[in-house]
Parts: structure tokens; sequence; C-alpha cells
């Protein structure tokens, strides 16, 4: 008898649980009509140092396992200015302590890089964060930017 009751109420949990997927299903339309599209195609990249300058910052963002790059990007991308009212290409986004390594997001749309997010470490003594001596001549490489020239695998 009591063998008699679980099978029941097996059967009864059963039907309930697919009444409750189609149901599901059915508010869904079975399609992506209520799924949101983004414009943007985003690639997230591990950033290995982001070294703060005066013109901007310099990214040192791991390319493979084994060989890193380094892509400049000017300050004017993150600072609103008198010539740079439109929307901003660059934000730095500062993350706690966590586990969570820095890494960067670049944001495309229609195929072309749209705007920039950094993912640091907001306490800049961590050491994610590098220092770029005072006699490095590295000013041009900020300079006369619009877009990045990242390379992937």
């Amino acid at each position: 008898m009591k063998g008699l009751r679980i099978i029941a109420a097996s059967l009864v949990l059963g039907a309930a649980g697919a009444a409750g997927i189609a149901n599901a299903q059915e508010n869904t339309g079975g399609d992506d009509t209520n799924i949101t599209r983004s414009d943007f195609y985003v690639v997230q990249i591990p950033i290995e140092r982001v070294f703060a300058h005066n013109k901007g910052y310099m990214v040192e963002y791991r390319k493979t396992p084994l060989v890193n790059k380094t892509v400049f990007l000017p300050m004017e991308w993150f600072v609103p200015s008198k010539e740079n009212t439109g929307p901003l290409k660059g934000e730095v986004v500062l993350m706690g302590t966590g586990k969570n390594w820095p890494y960067m997001s670049v944001y495309y749309k229609d195929g072309k890089m749209d705007h920039v997010r950094l993912h640091v470490r907001r306490d800049d003594r961590h050491f994610t964060w590098g220092y770029i001596g005072p006699n490095a001549d590295i000013d041009k490489r900020f300079e006369n930017l619009s877009d990045l020239q990242l390379e992937y695998k």
C-alpha cells in the first residue's frame, strides 16, 4: 500500500513538473522573441598590468599563455573635455579585494571598437598596477589614437 502511494505521488509530481516546463516554454514563445539583443560584441581580455600615466593608461594584456602585448589608451577616452563632448570611449571600473583578476572589456559595434572598460583593482598598491618612471619617453604613444588595435590569438 505504501508503495502505491509513493508511485502515485511520483506521478502527480512528475505531471506538475512537466506542466511547469510546458508553461515556461509557452511564456517564452519557444523562440527568441523575448530576448533583447545588443548591438555590441564584447571581448574580455585578461590584464597582466596597468600603468597609469598623465597621458592615459598603458595596459599589458595577455595574448596567449606565454605572450603579453601592450596597448595604449589615451586619457581623452576616459575624461570629458571641451574637445571631447560626446560619449566617452573609456571607463575605469574599480574592483574590490576579491579573487577576480583585472580584465579589459572591449565593445565592438558594426565591426569597429566603440568603447573599452578597464576592470582594475581599487588599491593601486596591488601588483597588477605598474609604475612608469619619470624618464620614460612614451608620451607620443598616446597621441592620435582613435581605435584600439589588439592582437588576439
